[in-house]
């Protein structure tokens, strides 16, 4: 039987109720990176960082299915839960991980090629729960999709508070990880249980292609800044632009809430207002988080990296507007996957481009400079969004 448009089902607060989560989640997330950087220590932190950070890249279609299985989901017409899918892409990129372990192993000078493996068998039950987050986000259960949340991020901190104190490798914290991405897992599946069906719609697999393809676009966009920073800016002020940057990145984690939330409703006859409402809505609240920095800006990038980084307060009030436009192009492209579109993806990706190419041959002299650039092709990427919105109706 059909079930009432998400549109219909949202309880008031709901949506609100999720963003707190997440927020709470990615504190936890922050938390466990600082526990494990003070016991691993600077050598074996490094390694760990490398690992992960390859995970994180892996673990775009996971992402990318969460969106996808929401929109089917979504759909009255739909059967399609992704579950086959997420277990295809999982088992590839665990074998494809595994297979490359001992490359792995050499290239971020890991102790041993156990670490890759743990991590590459933790990316089937992660790709899993993604399908299974879509499914919760697409029949509107936002309190179980908080669940799975707040179960990984604390979840997460459980294993590396316990590696720390037992002292444990970087090699058994993965493993500890992957215990925890299994545990999830089951939470999903239990959380699921009256949707788990290996039916799905043919086009899937293509359909998680584009989105991966945007998602990743989102991606690449949030991050290059930093690597070009390295590459151009001294010693010391691409560090401090590192710091700065993480102001702006944490616009688009404190505001993903609201990018989850429009999936389903980019189904409906309101799309087209869900949408807007949506970019007004990051706005504000991005408006108000540049409000609050630039109150104190040395106060709180001292906060978060100590005195000598204090010269860098008015770069993070500028990468804090430059991660409230990064926050409307996540709404935008994630809105453009709610109708199953790669046009806008596929324009980020080439924004992305010509940014890189302004910033190599021109604008490399100063973190200003950068900072410009991106804010640049970012509005710009907002811009196309809007024109798309109005010309096609988004729905």
């Amino acid at each position: 039987m059909p079930r009432p448009s998400p549109s219909s089902r949202t309880r008031p607060g709901a949506g609100a109720a999720l963003g707190v989560t997440m927020a709470v989640a990615n504190l936890l997330s922050y938390v466990f990176v600082l526990v494990l950087s003070r016991a691993l220590g600077p050598s074996d932190f490094g390694g760990f960082s490398a690992l992960s950070a390859y995970g994180i890249v892996l673990a775009v279609p996971a992402g990318a299915l969460q969106v996808i299985v929401a929109r089917h989901v979504a759909g009255a017409s739909s059967d399609s839960r992704g579950l086959r899918t997420a277990l295809m892409v999982g088992t590839a990129l665990a074998g494809a991980t595994i297979l490359a372990a001992p490359l792995l192993a050499d290239a971020f000078r890991l102790d041993t090629a156990w670490s890759a493996i743990w991590l590459g068998l933790t990316l089937v039950p992660m790709t899993l729960t993604g399908a299974f987050q879509g499914i919760l986000l697409g029949r509107d259960r936002l309190a179980a999709l908080s669940a799975i949340y707040v179960a990984t991020a604390g979840g997460r901190l459980a294993a590396g508070a316990g590696g720390a104190a037992l002292g444990l490798s970087v090699a058994q914290v993965f493993a500890l990880l992957l215990l925890v991405a299994a545990a999830v897992a089951v939470l999903g599946a239990w959380l699921c249980r009256e949707d788990l069906t290996l039916a799905e719609d043919q086009s899937l697999g293509t359909e998680l292609i584009r989105a991966t393809m945007s998602l990743g676009a989102f991606i690449a966009l949030t991050n290059v800044d930093v690597t070009l920073a390295r590459a151009y800016l001294d010693d010391h002020e691409s560090g401090g632009y590192a710091l700065a940057a993480t102001f702006g990145r944490a616009m688009g984690w404190g505001t993903q809430f609201v990018a989850l939330l429009l999936v389903p409703r980019m189904q409906g006859p309101g799309a087209a207002r869900s949408f807007r409402r949506s970019l007004l809505l990051i706005l504000a609240l991005g408006l108000a988080g540049v409000a609050v920095i630039a109150v104190a800006p040395s106060f709180w990038v001292e906060l978060a990296g100590g005195a000598e980084y204090a010269e860098f307060g008015g770069l993070a009030v500028a990468c804090v507007g430059l991660g409230v436009l990064w926050a409307l192009v996540q709404v935008s492209l994630f809105a453009e996957m709610g109708l199953d579109s790669p046009w806008l993806g596929r324009f980020t990706w080439l924004v992305l481009g010509v940014q890189c190419v302004l910033v190599v041959l021109w604008f490399h002299d100063t973190p200003y400079e950068l900072v410009g650039v991106c804010a640049a092709g970012a509005a710009a990427i907002v811009a196309a969004a809007l024109v798309r919105s109005r010309r096609l109706g988004t729905r």
